[in-house]
């Protein structure tokens, strides 16, 4: 068990040579002076139970060490953690963005669609009606409906050709 007239006699006689100690491991005055007040602190706290055999500065250094490196490795993880997501959120803006780009460009391309070939385009993309279904509420034929989606798929993709250049076998 520690008391309190202990605890400051503990503090007073070493709290400088924890401080340099603590500095050779971090490199910055103000991180070693937090792992120093941390390595005291948790003594403080477990005051009722702790016991330390040998030397007392061997204890202390051994503590502000590993707390030292337990510190950097937290930083360090946060620090790969942030570089991640701020890539990732980087990212995902540009795809965002290319993605509303393309919606663009693909809404320009439909409405330079002649009519009918637009209209039959929208039904069977957007409504997704049957070619036979298109037909009937255009009251034309299925022929033609498959000819006005082969020359909309044609044009959109001659439109949108350098969007898509690993699809150049894929039809809208």
């Amino acid at each position: 068990m520690l008391d309190l007239q202990t605890f400051e006699h503990l503090f007073k006689e070493n709290h400088a040579q924890c401080i340099a100690f603590a500095t050779h491991y971090t490199g910055n005055a103000h991180e070693a002076e937090e792992i120093v007040q941390q390595v005291f602190l948790r003594i403080w706290e477990k005051r009722d139970s702790i016991s330390i055999s040998g030397p007392v500065k061997a204890y202390l250094f051994s503590a502000i060490r590993n707390t030292a490196i337990s510190q950097w490795r937290k930083d360090n993880v946060r620090s790969e953690r942030e570089t991640f997501y701020g890539t990732a959120r980087e990212t995902a803006t540009q795809a965002s963005d290319q993605v509303k780009e393309l919606e663009t460009l693909y809404h320009k391309a439909l409405e330079r669609l002649p009519d009918r070939c637009r209209e039959v385009f929208v039904l069977s993309r957007q409504q997704n009606m049957k070619y036979s279904e298109i037909a009937a509420t255009m009251n034309i034929s299925v022929k033609t409906v498959e000819n006005q989606m082969g020359k909309a798929l044609r044009i959109l993709h001659a439109e949108l050709k350098e969007y898509l250049p690993l699809f150049t076998g894929f039809l809208f």
